[in-house]
């Protein structure tokens, strides 16, 4: 899964990246976090407004234009009777994109990008008692682009509008696609985001594209340029956001179980 990541791109090195134009519409770049200051994030959670990539909506594919557009991440369905839906829907299992009425049509018509600097893993070392009680331990780790270069992951928006609103008053949100972990990433977590490379950038956008042969597994040498960075537990609080989260820190070492003495 992905439930955390960060981005800590100015706006104008992210429009530069992607070759996109704000969107005046939605705020421009003044807009980007839904109103919230723009600044550096690195703890990006589920429900929080975000930057992302999509093509200019309502006009042919061959003459829109790309636009980076805040979205609240969870995908919330059109025919949901509320937006609390979309709490549970900030991933799509890859395997599953066809076989959900969530994911079935936006998989065809409604792609998007999800720029990112890096996302966080946790990885299970194993158990400890505490106080008699179990309880896992985990290791948290940041996995961001030795080069420092964008991560983009391969996602899915939809618009929603709640029963009564007029035009315009609707909520634009997306998920990311996860898939099973490939090469060193499987030794932290099962699963990691789809990470397209910049050369299926432009063919995931269009609507026009099958994209079925980009829902395969990474390129080998992209994965093998992910760097898998120890960090602190303190990302684990959505309340702390500041640049210590992503500092590397000495990695734990797997719990020893002591004996109990009868």
């Amino acid at each position: 899964m992905c439930g955390r990541y960060a981005l800590t791109m100015e706006p104008e090195a992210l429009y530069g990246t992607f070759d996109a134009e704000p969107d005046e519409h939605a705020g421009g770049a003044s807009g980007l976090y839904g109103g919230d200051p723009v600044r550096p994030r690195y703890n990006i959670a589920p429900t929080l407004t975000v930057p992302v990539v999509r093509l200019e909506p309502r006009v042919a594919p061959e003459d829109a234009a790309r636009q980076i557009e805040p979205m609240r991440w969870g995908l919330v369905p059109s025919w949901a009777k509320d937006l609390s839906v979309g709490n549970r829907m900030f991933n799509a299992r890859v395997e599953s994109l066809g076989a959900k009425a969530a994911f079935r049509t936006a998989l065809i018509k409604r792609r998007c990008l999800i720029p990112a600097s890096g996302y966080y893993e946790w990885r299970v070392l194993g158990d400890e008692t505490v106080r008699g009680r179990r309880r896992p331990v985990k290791q948290a780790y940041y996995l961001t682009p030795q080069d420092g270069s964008v991560m983009a992951f391969a996602g899915l928006w939809e618009y929603w509008r709640p029963a009564g609103a007029e035009s315009g008053q609707g909520v634009v949100s997306m998920t990311i696609i996860t898939a099973p972990a490939v090469g060193a990433m499987r030794e932290i977590h099962e699963r990691m985001p789809l990470v397209l490379p910049a050369s299926e950038w432009a063919a995931w956008l269009d609507p026009r594209v099958d994209p079925a042969p980009m829902l395969g597994p990474p390129p080998d040498e992209l994965v093998a340029a992910i760097e898998r960075r120890p960090v602190g537990p303190q990302v684990g609080n959505v309340a702390n956001d500041d640049p210590g989260l992503i500092a590397q820190v000495a990695q734990l070492t797997e719990p020893v179980e002591q004996p109990t003495l009868l």
